[in-house]
Order: C-alpha cells, then sequence, then structure tokens
C-alpha cells in the first residue's frame, strides 16, 4: 500500500527549525524549487565527532549539512532518491549510522549518537524516505528489512503488524492503536460498581424526558390559551394557564432534584473508578523493574497518574453522562417531532451531515494536536521533575539562566501547539453554529409557509423551534464528544501502557518463599549486560560462606555496583546464575529475597517524615525502644537527641536539614533495625568527613557481625578487615584473595593501593 508524503514539512529537531545559515545555502543549491519533507539533527560528524549534522530530505534527493551552523553551513554529503535502493540504520556501540545502499555501493550517510538518536527522531528517516519514494513510483526495501534498526531499536521498535516505528515517549504503535478496545478496558473498571451506573442511567434516562416536556407543553399552551385555535372562555384559558405554569414549575423542580442526585451518584462513580485506576497504575509502577525506569522520565510518569487519570475522571463523570444524555434526546425529540409533522422533522435533519463530517475531519485533527500538546505538558513536568529536586546544584553551578531557557523552549512549544488546538477550534465551532442557523432558518421558513397555509398551528412550530435549540445542543455535544472520545483514548493508552509493561525482573509462577537464610552465596558463570551490546559482568564465578565479608574494588564502571544489583535481583543476570543458601535466586519470591538483604548506600535517601520514621522504614511495626537501639548502635542517638523533637523531627524530602553523615548513621540504623542476614554497603564513608567516618566506621563494624557482607570501597583501608577482596576490571575479576595476598601478588590492587598512599602522602604535605 502506497504511503503519502506529509502535507506539510516535518521540523524535527531540538528546536524544530532549521538554522538559518543552513537553510540559506539549500536554497542556494535547489534555488528555492524543492520542498523540505523532513529535518533531523545530528550531533556527530560521519567521523565521530561531536558536531551538529543537519539531514534534510525533500522530493528529489537527500543531503547532509556540516559547519559552524551560527557562521556557516556545507554540503557534505548528497544523493538522489532515484538512486537510492535500500535505507538501514545501523546500531554501533555508542552510537549509530544511516546507511544508505546504492546499485553500486552501501554509503555511511549520516552518524549520530544514542542521545540524538531518541530525542531527535532519526528513527524516522527510513519511513519518511519510503514514503516519498513510494510517492514517486519507486519500490523500498528498508521496510522489508528485519536487519538493525538503529541504537535501541530492539524488536519492538518497529511496529509488527504495520511496520511503522514506535516513538521513544510510548511503547505502543499510534497508528494500530485500537481506541475502542482502550475505553472498553476503562468501562471494564465500572463492574464492580454495576448497579450504581445502572441507577444513574435510570436516573438519566427519567431526567432527560422531564427535560422535554416543558417545551411539549408550550405546544398546548400555545394552541389553547396564548392563540387558542378553538373558541373558549376567558376562565377556561386562565385555567389551563394556571395548570401548565404550576406543572411545568413541578417537573422543573422533580427534575433538578433528581439531576442533583444523578450527579452526585456519577461523580462518586467516577471518583471511585479512577482511585481504583491510579492505585493500580502505582501498585504496578512499584512492581517494574529498574530497567522500566532507566527508559522514562519522572515527570512523564508523575503525569500519567495524575493528569491523565485526572482527564479520565472527567470523561467518566461528564462525557458519560453526557453522551447518554445526548442520545436520548435526540431520540426522544426527533420521536415528537416527526409524529407531529415528518416533513418539516426531516427538513430540520438536513445540517446534520455538515455537522458529522464536520466532527470527523475535525475530530481526527484534534486528536493529533492533543496528542502533541501532552507530549510538551509531559515535557514540562519532565524539566520540573529534574530541576526542582536539583535546584541545589542549578544554584550551585549558577545554571539558572540555561535552566530558564530549557523551560521556557518546553513552555513555548506547549503554547504554539495549543494555539494550533485553539485555531482548529476557532474555525471548526463557527461552521457548526453556522449549521445551526441554518437549520433555525429552514424551519421558520416552511413551518411560516405552513402556519399561513393553515396546515400547522402557532403551537406546533414553536415545539418545533423550541426542540431546535434543543435537538441542536445534543448534536453540538455529541461533536465534541468525538473530541473528549479522543482525549480520553489518548490518556487510557498512557496509563494501560503503565498497566501493560512487562517487568523484566518478576517472580515466576512457581516462585516459592525463600526460608530463613544463612547466608551462602554462589555466583555460577554469571553475564549480563544492560543494552544487549557490552557485557558489564562478563562470566563471574565465586562462593561467599555465611557471616564473611567480601571487599569489592577495582576502576569505576568494573562492574562492583553492577553485582550487587544483581545478587538483590534488581536486574536478573543473562546468563548464569547466583544461589542463596543452594537457592537459585530466580525461583524463590523477590520479597522473600529482598527481606533479607539490608543496604547501605553512598548517598542514603531519607523520606520526608519523622526520624524514627525513616529509621523504622524498613520494619513499619518496630517498637520505639528498637528504633532507639537500632539509632545507638548505629551512633546516631546522640545527635538525635540534640534535635528539640529529638525522634519526631522531621526531615525534609530527601533529608535536607541532616549533614551527610548524620543521614548516613540514620541508613545504618535503619538496616540494623531490619536485621538482615546479607548486607551490601555501597561506598558508605565514602562522602563523609575523616571524624564521622570513624563513628560511622564503629557502627558497620557492629552491623557486620554475624552478617554476610559485601563492601564496596575506593578507599581501600576500610577493607583491610575483609575476609575476602574481589578486584573487578572490566565486568571480569582481576584479582581475588586477602589484603595480603593480593599486596603480594602486585598485581591491579596493589597499584590501587600504591596510588592511594601516594595521593595521601601529598594530601598530607
Amino acid at each position: 500500500m502506497s504511503a503519502s508524503i506529509p502535507e506539510e514539512p516535518l521540523p524535527i529537531g531540538p528546536k524544530g527549525e532549521l538554522p538559518k545559515v543552513v537553510e540559506e545555502e539549500f536554497n542556494k543549491i535547489t534555488k528555492d524549487k524543492e520542498e523540505i519533507h523532513m529535518a533531523v539533527s545530528s550531533d556527530m560528524s560521519l567521523e565521530g565527532d561531536f558536531k551538529e549534522n543537519w539531514f534534510l530530505a525533500t522530493d528529489k534527493r537527500i543531503m547532509v549539512f556540516n559547519g559552524d551552523h551560527s557562521v556557516k553551513a556545507e554540503v557534505v554529503k548528497e544523493l538522489l532518491l532515484v538512486d537510492i535502493d535500500d535505507v538501514k540504520l545501523k546500531n554501533y556501540i555508542g552510537n549509530g549510522v544511516l546507511e544508505i545502499t546504492t546499485k553500486d555501493k552501501a554509503v555511511e550517510f549520516l552518524r549520530f549518537s544514542k542521545t540524538a538518536f531518541h530525542q531527535n527522531e532519526i528513527g524516522e528517516i527510513p519511513k519518511v524516505i519510503d514514503k516519498i519514494r513510494e510517492k514517486n513510483g519507486h519500490k523500498s526495501e528498508s521496510q522489508k528489512s528485519t536487519g538493525e534498526q538503529g541504537p535501541s531499536s530492539k524488536k519492538d521498535h518497529r511496529c509488527e503488524k504495520c511496520g511503522a516505528i514506535i516513538p521513544h515517549w510510548t511503547g505502543t504503535c499510534p497508528n494500530c492503536l485500537d481506541k475502542g478496545a482502550l475505553l472498553g478496558r476503562l468501562f471494564s473498571y465500572l463492574k464492580p460498581y454495576w448497579q450504581i451506573a445502572i441507577i444513574a442511567f435510570l436516573l438519566t434516562l427519567v431526567t432527560t424526558a422531564l427535560g422535554l416536556v416543558p417545551t411539549y407543553l408550550t405546544k398546548y399552551l400555545t394552541d389553547r390559551v396564548f392563540a387558542p385555535v378553538v373558541e373558549t372562555t376567558t376562565d377556561r384559558r386562565l385555567f389551563l394557564l394556571n395548570v401548565f405554569v404550576l406543572a411545568i414549575i413541578g417537573i422543573h423542580i422533580t427534575n433538578t432534584l433528581l439531576g442533583a442526585g444523578r450527579t452526585y451518584m456519577m461523580q462518586w462513580l467516577g471518583n471511585k473508578v479512577i482511585y481504583d485506576l491510579r492505585t493500580s497504575a502505582y501498585q504496578y509502577l512499584q512492581r517494574l523493574s529498574l530497567s522500566f525506569y532507566n527508559k522514562k522520565e519522572t515527570g512523564r510518569l508523575m503525569s500519567r497518574i495524575s493528569n491523565d487519570t485526572g482527564r479520565l475522571q472527567e470523561f467518566i463523570v461528564h462525557g458519560i453522562q453526557d453522551f447518554a444524555m445526548n442520545i436520548l434526546k435526540l431520540v426522544g425529540m426527533c420521536t415528537v417531532l416527526f409524529i407531529t409533522n415528518w416533513r418539516l422533522a426531516t427538513l430540520s435533519l438536513v445540517p446534520i451531515p455538515t455537522m458529522i463530517v464536520g466532527s470527523i475531519i475535525f475530530g481526527k485533527k484534534m486528536h493529533m494536536v492533543y496528542h502533541k500538546v501532552w507530549r510538551r505538558m509531559a515535557g514540562i513536568s519532565a524539566v520540573l521533575a529534574d530541576t526542582i529536586p536539583g535546584v541545589r546544584v542549578v544554584k550551585a553551578f549558577a545554571a539558572e539562566d540555561r535552566e530558564i531557557t530549557r523551560f521556557n523552549i518546553q513552555n513555548e512549544e506547549f503554547f504554539t501547539h495549543s494555539m494550533r488546538a485553539a485555531k482548529i477550534s476557532t474555525i471548526y465551532f463557527p461552521l457548526m453554529g453556522l449549521a445551526t442557523f441554518a437549520g433555525g432558518i429552514i424551519i421558520r421558513w416552511f413551518g411560516g409557509r405552513d402556519i399561513i397555509g393553515g396546515e400547522m398551528t402557532l403551537g406546533e412550530l414553536m415545539l418545533f423551534v423550541g426542540y431546535m435549540w434543543q435537538f441542536y445542543g445534543p448534536i453540538h455535544g455529541l461533536t465534541r464528544l468525538n473530541h473528549s472520545l479522543q482525549r480520553a483514548a489518548s490518556s487510557a493508552e498512557r496509563v494501560f501502557e503503565i498497566l501493560d509493561a512487562q517487568p523484566d525482573v518478576d517472580d515466576k509462577e512457581d516462585a516459592v518463599e525463600l526460608p530463613a537464610i544463612k547466608g551462602d552465596i554462589k555466583f555460577e558463570d554469571v553475564v549480563f549486560s544492560y543494552d544487549d551490546e557490552k557485557n558489564a559482568i562478563d562470566g563471574i564465578s565465586f562462593e561467599v560462606k555465611a557471616g564473611e565479608m567480601i571487599g569489592l574494588s577495582g576502576p569505576s564502571g568494573a562492574g562492583k555496583s553492577t553485582l550487587i544489583n544483581l545478587l538483590g535481583r534488581f536486574y536478573d543476570v543473562s546468563e548464569g546464575a547466583i544461589y542463596v543458601d543452594g537457592h537459585n535466586i530466580k525461583e524463590v519470591t523477590m520479597k522473600s529475597l529482598r527481606s533479607q538483604i539490608g543496604v547501605v548506600l553512598q548517598e542514603p535517601f531519607l523520606f520526608h517524615g519523622s526520624i524514627a520514621e525513616n529509621i523504622a522504614y524498613g520494619k513499619p511495626d518496630a517498637t520505639r525502644a528498637s528504633v532507639v537501639a537500632a539509632a545507638k548502635t548505629a551512633n546516631a542517638h546522640d545527635f538525635i537527641m540534640n534535635f528539640p523533637d529529638g525522634y519526631d523531627t522531621m526531615v525534609g524530602e530527601r533529608g535536607v536539614g541532616l549533614s551527610g553523615g548524620e543521614k548516613q548513621r540514620i541508613s545504618i540504623a535503619r538496616a540494623i533495625l531490619k536485621d538482615p542476614r546479607i548486607l551490601i554497603l555501597d561506598e558508605a564513608t565514602s562522602s563523609v568527613d575523616t571524624e564521622t567516618e570513624s563513628q560511622i566506621q564503629a557502627a558497620i563494624e557492629r552491623l557486620v557481625e554475624g552478617r554476610t557482607t559485601f563492601a564496596i570501597a575506593h578507599r581501600l583501608s576500610t577493607l583491610r578487615k575483609a575476609d575476602k577482596l574481589i578486584i573487578l576490571e572490566k565486568g571480569v575479576i582481576s584479582e581475588m584473595g586477602t589484603h595480603d595476598e593480593l599486596i603480594k601478588n602486585n598485581g591491579l590492587y596493589k597499584r590501587l593501593v600504591d596510588m592511594q598512599s601516594e595521593l595521601s602522602s601529598i594530601k598530607v604535605v
């Protein structure tokens, strides 16, 4: 099936616009006769230098511009589309290449980093080139290719169904999204409350019917009171006037009371459904693996849990209710109008096809625009999530202006796309109003002619005119509902993406509870890679006996933190196995494993709450006496008692208000209270002063007694008491033994010790 060229250029890049010098150079070469269909920024030259490049695609050729784009630009690559046989994105370590195959050879056309690939939508290049070539009558092979598709384009980067690129901000294909299924899945959350839903629907039915009655009574009020068709007495007309007015008042009061009850029930139903959905999404977020969070921005996830679920709540409370009421109103009014005068009723429907066509056309455009608006709003949230927690770093580096600029870029893009949505609405709703006006003119002209001809009463015309305004209201509501449905479907897509994400690390169906352990650990030929390209751990094997202390050291990036992450099953091994007391950790539940592991991190994370609550985080039911005992063991009791509120002192977000050493000792107290059999110390004393380090070290010595301990440290002096040292280098074990044995080996460990000794002597001098 032939795909069409985009109706307008696709200015994709960091700022969504070409540098002026690139545009000028392009116009010189093409002499303004070619339109740019795609413009993408890259951050690397073909030689591998970090330098801005621009890829451009027209209906005739593709080009790459290089140079200092604030001063000049030059073409470094150019190919006619007719000469292209295939387009591929090839994946290398740390970067990728756009490879163009011609009849004679394969040409490396554009190089890019993984960051540029994700941020600048370089993955769309083959798709756009294919569209342009197919539009020009050329067959393309790149869609058939199942080879490499770019730096992180694993099997799920292209949709298996339609072959389209799946955007990096979502895990689903927008082209294949079944919005009906999404909304059906959303409605499934109503099942537990079906009784309330049915009662609310019946109330909607009653209130809608009652809402139509006053206008219907106007017909009789006109024909029997205001302009009676047959002669009647004044007293009779006054009596009928009082009856009709009292009836209208009674109907209005009844309808108001029933409507209030219905609205409250719908509000309760919507809030309850979103409560369940939001709870499910958050619970599932807690289940997802660290790899999921590594790929997602915090601000975007926050937006899904708060903003998107809020939109779904609005849809359930108002959208569904309005839809039911509009349908019932239309059915009721059509029935009355066709019974009263079927010819005039038919004429009143003339504007409806225009409304339906307009709704379909503008609905599609509104969906595309609002999807972009959401992405920009999520981008704003992502910037806020970065800068607000990191405000200390921003101020320390005097980067306020830079962060303001970054925020303004996102905010400006949000404004631009919001105005596009406003522009579409500005065109759409006046057109719908014009259609309504046309319907009113038709009814008045043909109805007036029938009255003059004696074929229709004034009351019947008043009925048509009254229902006309009510009739087109539901039509407008249904056309707006299309927009509401689109927004709800997009929000549901993003929320259900979380619920549908499969944890990379999860319990097996037949996983068993890990019993109380002694602490024997065995690594057997363990291999692990974060990106399926380079092994962070490459065939490591060793054994640890219960109660031993293992020191892990080596250069940065050697795999120390990865090793302990695998032990806690924050990631699963790619090959090999890890055993705890003879149990393969993949065969036991993660909760039973992690409940027996304690961690003290280099940068301890404290939650907003009291000091006592932070110490008891791993054991919420702990008594105050046990909390105090743990704090004393961690050498934290004295400084805690110096605070006016003692253990009830509130800790700011991430431990604001405490020094690094104080936070670390609270973290150690937290691990002591948990009483784990396996203890992990990740650079626990690396960022504190000497006096604090001695206090922390004393606390750690009490903590490690009788536990299997893994201690990561760059200060090798802290590892002298370890039963065994494992020295890692490039993901493999370089050396293993006691401190004295490794010093005698004169290997990597000895060199590291000597280097630290030299640095220490320099500091002393």
